[in-house]
């Protein structure tokens, strides 16, 4: 489709489009130009419709002259000129198009699998595209043809503070959104990859100067966070992880996909600088499309909220056949988590048994069976705590903003891992008993390539036993009841979070059934010291069926990987990765109090103890009087440190996150999502309000 035809195309649906009318060569010689453009007001713009230029495989764009601000006597040089840029001219056409004075004009790049983004300036946008200016970034979300109207009628997106001067711009980009995305339905098969629109803001008009098909697919962005990931995956998981992990990717976002049909295909995990990042923007596309707020699904895996997209409730009713699924999902999730567990657990014990001659005679075959049954267990893991985790999000977010989420008193079998780990190092329990319970459990111990407490030798035991127990009883002033009314309102949902714990605490044990199976068989043939983790699966199943030797994949060098080096970036499949900073408004955020969110109540003065990792390297505990743990990130992996502090702080982290949950219901004062701006280091003295998230920098008189 030409330029000039998308143009019609354009004006066939009724958008906004400045007035155009196309010019043929011959229409030149024989001056019918003339009559044609008559009715236009100049000046006006002589723009390239070349046939060829906007193709679905390859656009041309920028190979062809255009001519802006012609003004009348200038019409017929302009239009040779143009033509002149052209291979040929026979059956070629030209655009002659009125000029608009814009408040502000740029390019949206909607691609149909990744985020839409607009770059713009102020006033016409040739110096922009010619690159005299740094364009203006923004992630527009996919609004829908209604939100024009409710966007005048109440704030559905607030993207930029209240006194920004591009303020006046968001109902225009309201409009963009809209348009394009009837551009991209009306003929999908048309633009297959997305398309390129031209466009311009005048008052509170927004016109469509042109659209063509994209035709560089790897160029898509996506916006990735490390969010949970980073909560139980260690700062640099192992090989085979990330390859279940990714492997997994688009089953994962078929959870949402099966709930509504008409989401586009999206992968739920993208690899970058070799790790495992959870795609935020297929989900806050999934909230947006839903009408739901964006925030909800940035509080529940402890994502920055780029997105700021409010409810809107005309939406969601929209969306009703969605909800009922959800609510019925919702209301069966807990029945159908206990079915699985046991399930599964009958499942592992008699396939892994079955494996065992298989094992013996076909070891490649050996193991494909068992990596398929590791995927299956982590995508069902997953999609089950996603279920879970959706079930109770929005009420859990209201318990805590009414301030009664800490008071709750049921316990989780993670909290029952805390109690059974300090009971272990105060000598009231055995390390036999601990390991029968928890033997399973570990450092980021949803890595199958971790080790588990049952695999830890006696001087392992030695490190992780040593140091100083706080007697959490010290926490218990905070302890109150719930009311009569909230202790009704909450059961349901407090039970479908002792059900996600549990989950996950069955889940971990058949992690280490299948970390047990393939240990125990790759040690047999390659020696106690092979660590099947450290290897891509492909290479390992090569291994196994003698394609190569021992030695040949001991020496192969996998790129590095980056760990969790940033918290939420774009990103496009050449792996290019940009900071939120580039966008305009992450850049103009006003400066507000760094407050962190609280986890559990209580006013703590102590000393910063800063770790990066949890391991038995670093599990020596400063000599303060009182400690306060700070950490990137938190799991339960962290229970050997938190059974010695008398807080504990992270940067990352959510209310619903597995350590959250530990740390509430043990009492032990703590707040996540503290600011970086606030540049905590190790032995600094500080104060903690766990009730108002606020962290207080003091002096040592002022402790003492």
């Amino acid at each position: 489709m030409s330029k000039l035809s998308q143009l019609q195309h354009i004006r066939r649906l009724g958008l906004p489009t400045p007035d155009f009318v196309g010019i043929s060569y011959q229409d030149i010689a024989s001056e019918r130009y003339k009559v044609l453009t008559a009715r236009l007001k100049f000046p006006v713009a002589v723009r390239s419709s070349f046939s060829l230029e906007d193709g679905k495989q390859k656009s041309y764009a920028g190979h062809f002259l255009t001519k802006l601000a012609v003004l009348e006597g200038d019409l017929r040089e302009a239009l040779e000129e143009v033509f002149d840029s052209y291979p040929y001219q026979h059956g070629q056409s030209v655009i002659v198009q009125e000029m608009i004075k814009p408040d502000a004009s740029g390019v949206l790049f909607a691609y149909r699998q990744g985020i839409w983004k607009v770059e713009y300036a102020e006033g016409r946008g040739d110096a922009l595209v010619s690159g005299q200016v740094e364009p203006n970034t923004l992630i527009l979300p996919k609004f829908l043809r209604r939100d024009i109207f409710w966007s005048a009628i109440y704030p559905i997106w607030k993207a930029f503070p209240k006194k920004h001067p591009h303020r006046k711009f968001l109902r225009p980009f309201v409009k963009l959104a809209s348009y394009s995305k009837r551009l991209s339905d009306e003929n999908p098969l048309s633009a297959p990859i997305g398309i390129d629109i031209e466009f311009a803001i005048s008052g509170r008009r927004t016109y469509i100067l042109q659209a063509r098909p994209l035709t560089t697919p790897d160029e898509a962005e996506e916006l990735l966070t490390s969010a949970n990931h980073k909560e139980i995956l260690p700062p640099e998981p192992s090989r085979m992880m990330t390859a279940i992990i990714s492997a997994s990717s688009k089953n994962l976002f078929s959870y949402y996909q099966r709930l509504d049909p008409s989401l586009t295909e999206r992968n739920f995990i993208e690899i970058s600088a070799g790790m495992p990042w959870i795609n935020l923007s297929a989900l806050l596309d999934t909230m947006t499309a839903w009408g739901l707020p964006s925030s909800l699904v940035c509080e529940s895996v402890g994502a920055e909220d780029v997105y700021n997209v409010k409810i809107r409730p005309y939406q969601m009713l929209r969306k009703w056949p969605v909800f009922l699924k959800v609510i019925r999902e919702q209301l069966s999730v807990v029945g159908r988590t206990r079915r699985w567990v046991r399930n599964k657990q009958r499942y592992l014990l008699q396939i892994t048994e079955k494996r065992r001659l298989m094992w013996r005679n076909q070891p490649d075959l050996a193991f494909n069976n068992w990596k398929t049954d590791l995927q299956v267990v982590y995508v069902e893991l997953v999609a089950l705590m996603q279920a879970l985790t959706g079930a109770m999000s929005g009420p859990m977010k209201l318990f805590a903003r009414w301030g009664v989420l800490p008071f709750y008193t049921n316990k989780s079998e993670s909290t029952e891992f805390l109690h059974a780990f300090s009971s272990l190092r105060s000598g009231r329990i055995t390390k036999e008993e601990f390991l029968k319970n928890y033997g399973h459990r570990g450092f980021y111990e949803s890595d199958i390539g971790q080790k588990r407490f049952k695999e830890f030798e006696e001087k392992d035991w030695n490190v992780l036993l040593s140091g100083e127990l706080v007697d959490q009883r010290d926490f218990e002033q905070e302890k109150q009841g719930l009311s009569p009314f909230f202790a009704w309102l909450t059961r349901p949902f407090l039970r479908i979070m002792i059900a996600r714990e549990w989950l996950r605490h069955h889940s971990m044990r058949y992690f280490g059934m299948l970390r047990d199976e393939i240990m125990d068989q790759t040690q047999i043939r390659f020696g106690q010291e092979f660590d099947f983790s450290n290897y891509q699966p492909e290479d390992l199943q090569a291994l196994l069926e003698r394609r190569i030797e021992e030695s040949t994949i001991a020496n192969i060098h996998y790129p590095a990987v980056s760990g969790w080096d940033m918290d939420t970036f774009l990103w496009n499949k050449h792996d290019r990765r940009l900071p939120l900073s580039v966008l305009t408004n992450h850049q103009s955020q006003e400066e507000e109090t760094p407050i962190g969110m609280g986890i559990f109540p209580g006013l703590v003065r102590g000393q910063i103890w800063k770790v990066d990792r949890a391991d038995l390297g670093n599990l020596s505990i400063p000599s303060f009087k009182h400690k306060i743990l700070l950490t990137e990130s938190l799991d339960p992996g962290w229970i050997p440190y938190f059974v010695q502090v008398d807080a504990v702080l992270s940067h990352v982290g959510g209310i619903l996150s597995h350590a959250s949950i530990i740390l509430r219901e043990s009492r032990i004062p703590s707040i996540t999502r503290v600011p970086r701006q606030l540049g905590l280091a190790h032995g600094d003295w500080v104060e903690i309000d766990g009730k108002t998230g606020i962290v207080t920098k003091i002096s040592q008189q002022s402790y003492e």
